[in-house]
């Protein structure tokens, strides 16, 4: 098509509109892709001319964000309208055609009013500024020296405070790194998320020892506060309950220069996970409920809070407080918004949502009520797509349902629970599923099965697969 078209006389900027338009209609190819496949450029080249716009040769531009910038709203992540802006200017166009339909019904507010702005070709003051009009054939007298001096300063030193350190692209780059990592750790061992998100905080933390705009700082600390809330929780998983606790009171405290709801949710909830494991149930519950209390729009479902109220309660055998949380939970289960593909880390998965109402009527002697939750449980991580599973969680379902099968004297049931990993070494896998087995052994070791050989030879099997029993 461009040859066509050059050998019919058009010009560079006009071959490159043409084929951009029917890239759009008729290969039905979404416009950032048209115009940078219109505009011959890869993706790595466009991310090198993107820096070079820019005037920083060596910006964080990468050729995998202009493919997520493609991706949105379907996948991806969502183009910044400075970013937008900077694109056209690559791909010799305006950022208004960068956009579609699909893209503009989920733009924020913000931007959809800078688009009309935009297309309506309205310039001048920006909204809210204040605009004088010097009256017609009134002569303006030139300012005295001292006081255009004066004028000069102000102006000088007012404008250092537009310069900044960070950038759209960055703080991008950042929640993406941060909701990858979240995804990641279903599948991936604790001790590498929890290396990969101590670079993130690091990189977080030098941004902010410099200069940024207050919205920019705010952003960074949210962030923070999301970083070491998620490293509190997976240090937990490898048993450092200290270092958990260090990196929560650090959240709380990124938190409170913040100021966000979604924030506080995000904290309370680690906070609330590392004193159930650390053997605080009482505080655990409490810092739960402190997290029901911030108001956070959809970011976070109320579910994963009341549910760890529910545990926090169960562990020290407050049966009507754990009946009365989980009551909450039924009645807002089905209808609890959907978790959010970009952050899974914190709104659990439906099979964690009904192990932890198990778990906590297990404590409290509603045994049967309680298999019906893990029952749930077990079906819900089936049906999860493989990437999406915590393989933690199969663990935990099946040794949860022999701890009721005992407490049912189901002896033989729950040695078939037990029994497919009995073989395995569980010595990588996170402090909790330790916990739940030393459960199981107190199960054992009570006076009714004191005379039992296979009880005992449960106890010795268990003792084989190296659990710490």
């Amino acid at each position: 098509m461009r040859d066509r078209l050059a050998a019919l006389g058009f010009p560079g900027e006009v071959i490159r509109t043409h084929v951009a338009e029917h890239l759009i209609a008729k290969c039905q190819i979404r416009p950032r892709t048209a115009w940078r496949l219109a505009a011959d450029l890869s993706l790595d080249q466009a991310a090198r001319h993107y820096n070079v716009v820019r005037g920083d040769a060596g910006a964080g531009m990468r050729g995998s964000r202009i493919w997520e910038y493609e991706q949105w709203p379907d996948r991806g992540v969502r183009p910044t309208l400075p970013a937008l802006r900077i694109l056209a200017q690559v791909y010799g166009t305006d950022f208004r055609d960068l956009l579609d339909l699909c893209d503009l019904e989920r733009l924020p507010p913000g931007y959809l009013a800078e688009y009309h702005a935009a297309a309506a070709g309205k310039s001048g003051a920006p909204p809210g500024a204040v605009t004088t009009h010097q009256p017609q054939g009134t002569a303006v007298s030139a300012p005295p020296r001292a006081t255009a001096a004066a004028g000069e300063n102000v102006l000088a030193e007012a404008m250092v405070l537009t310069k900044t350190n960070v950038d759209d692209v960055q703080l991008d780059d950042l929640w993406s790194d941060m909701n990858y990592l979240g995804n990641a750790y279903a599948h991936a061992p604790p001790a590498s998320v929890l290396r990969q998100l101590s670079l993130v905080r690091e990189r977080v933390a030098a941004l902010l020892k410099n200069r940024q705009r207050p919205k920019q700082t705010r952003d960074l600390y949210v962030m923070s506060a999301k970083c070491c809330a998620m490293m509190a929780w997976t240090s937990a998983d490898l048993g450092r309950y200290g270092t958990a606790q260090e990196l929560n009171s650090a959240a709380w405290l990124y938190y409170q220069y913040a100021d966000d709801q979604l924030a506080r949710r995000w904290v309370r909830t680690a906070q609330a996970r590392v004193e159930y494991w650390a053997g605080n149930g009482a505080e655990s519950a409490r810092l739960a409920a402190d997290g029901l209390a911030a108001e956070a729009g959809t970011g976070m479902a109320d579910g994963p809070l009341i549910l760890a109220e529910a545990r926090g309660w169960a562990s020290v055998q407050a049966e009507q407080r754990v009946l009365d949380a989980i009551g909450r939970w039924a009645r807002i289960e089905d209808v609890d918004p959907t978790i959010a593909d970009e952050d899974r880390f914190f709104n659990i998965s439906k099979d964690r949502r009904h192990y932890m109402a198990g778990t906590s009527l297990l404590s409290v002697g509603r045994t049967d009520l309680a298999l019906k939750e893990l029952h749930t449980a077990r079906q819900a991580y089936g049906a999860l797509a493989p990437e999406h599973r915590w393989e933690v969680m199969e663990l935990m379902i099946q040794i949860e349902r022999a701890r009721a099968r005992l407490r049912l004297d189901e002896l033989d049931g729950a040695a078939a629970e037990l029994e497919p990993f009995l073989s395995t070494d569980v010595g990588g896998q996170p402090d909790m599923v330790r916990a739940v087995l030393k459960a199981v052994a107190a199960e054992l070791a009570a006076p009714r099965w004191h005379r039992s050989k296979a009880a005992r030879d449960l106890m010795d099997s268990l003792s084989s697969a190296q659990m710490s029993v």
